[in-house]
C-alpha cells in the first residue's frame, strides 16, 4: 500500500477535482491518500518547495523551482484560452494603464503566477502589498492598495457587489499576454505529483485524479456542497453556494484544455520568463 500526502487548495475551481476522492467516492486499490487543506496558494506553493505533500496544486511560476522533484499532470493544468478567467487588473476608480507603474498593488503571493504575469507584462509598480487570502484581498483594495491583480475573478466580482464595491477594470493578463504570446493558452496553476513516489505511482494517480475529476463534473450536486462546507471551514467565512458554484463551473474549462495547448502555454510562459530573468530555467517540462 502506497500513501500519498495531498495539499487540497481551499479554492473552488482547484477543490472540486479532489472531493470524490476526499469522500471516498473515487478510490484506487494500493492507493492511500491523506489529505490536508492548505487555505492559500502561497502556502500551497511553500508545501511543494518544501516537500511535505505529495501532491498540490502550485501556481504554474513555481514549477522552476521545483521542477526537480515533481511531474506535472499534464491533464491538470489551469489554463486561460479566453479572456472569461483572464485575471483582470481591478481598481474602485479609473486608472490608466500606465499609472499601474506608480500604484500599489496587492497579489496573494510572491510567487504566484498572477505577480510573476504582472512583472512580465506590466513590469514596475510604486509598492508592493502581500495579502494570501483572496477575499482578504478584496477588502484591501482601495484601503491597503490601488489596484489588484484577480487571480479568481468571477469570485471576486461577486464579492465586490456584495460589499457594494464597483470595480473598474484597467486592463488583463489575458489581454497582454495574447499580444506577446501569438495567441497562446495562458498557465495558471498546476497539479504536482512527486518524483519519489516513482513514475509508476504517479501514473497511476493521473488516472485516479483524471475519474474523480470526472466523477466530480458529472455529480455536481454533490460535489457543490461539500466544496462549500470545506472552503467555509478553511477559509473561516461562509461561502456563498452560488459563487462556489459559478466559480467551478469557469474552471471546468481551464481544467478541460487539451494537453498539447497546454503545453504550447507551458513553454511559452516559461520561454518568456526566463528571458526576462523573472524565473530559473526550465531544462524540460516533465510532464505525464
Amino acid at each position: 500500500m502506497v500513501t500519498i500526502k495531498i495539499g487540497a487548495l481551499a479554492d473552488s475551481g482547484d477543490l472540486y477535482p479532489f472531493i470524490p476522492m476526499m469522500e471516498g467516492w473515487v478510490k484506487e486499490d494500493g492507493i492511500n491518500l491523506e489529505f490536508q487543506v492548505i487555505p492559500t496558494v502561497q502556502d500551497v506553493n511553500m508545501s511543494v518547495l518544501t516537500k511535505v505533500v505529495d501532491v498540490s496544486v502550485p501556481s504554474a511560476a513555481m514549477y522552476p523551482y521545483i521542477q526537480d522533484d515533481y511531474f506535472i499532470l499534464g491533464n491538470a493544468v489551469a489554463t486561460a484560452i479566453d479572456g472569461i478567467t483572464g485575471m483582470p487588473v481591478l481598481s474602485t476608480g479609473e486608472m490608466r494603464l500606465d499609472d499601474l507603474k506608480k500604484s500599489t498593488l496587492i497579489v496573494h503571493g510572491p510567487n504566484t503566477s498572477a505577480f510573476t504575469l504582472y512583472r512580465l507584462l506590466v513590469g514596475k509598480y510604486g509598492k508592493l502589498v502581500i495579502i494570501p487570502r483572496v477575499l482578504d484581498e478584496i477588502k484591501a483594495l482601495g484601503k491597503s492598495g490601488d489596484v489588484l491583480v484577480a487571480v479568481h475573478e468571477i469570485k471576486m466580482m461577486y464579492a465586490m457587489r456584495k460589499l457594494g464595491i464597483k470595480p473598474y477594470v484597467i486592463t488583463s493578463m489575458w489581454d497582454m499576454w495574447s499580444k506577446i504570446s501569438g495567441g497562446a493558452p495562458m498557465p495558471m496553476g498546476t497539479v504536482v505529483v512527486s518524483k519519489e513516489l516513482g513514475k509508476e505511482t504517479a501514473l497511476k494517480f493521473k488516472e485516479l485524479y483524471e475519474r474523480s475529476k470526472k466523477f466530480a463534473e458529472k455529480n455536481l450536486d454533490k460535489v457543490i456542497p461539500r466544496d462549500v462546507e470545506i472552503m467555509s471551514e478553511a477559509q473561516g467565512v461562509n461561502m456563498d453556494k452560488e459563487i462556489v458554484e459559478k466559480t467551478i463551473w469557469a474552471d471546468i474549462q481551464e481544467y478541460n484544455v487539451p494537453q498539447e495547448k497546454v503545453m504550447e502555454g507551458l513553454n511559452k510562459f516559461y520561454s518568456l520568463t526566463h528571458e526576462r530573468g523573472l524565473l530559473p530555467l526550465v531544462k524540460s517540462i516533465d510532464v505525464i
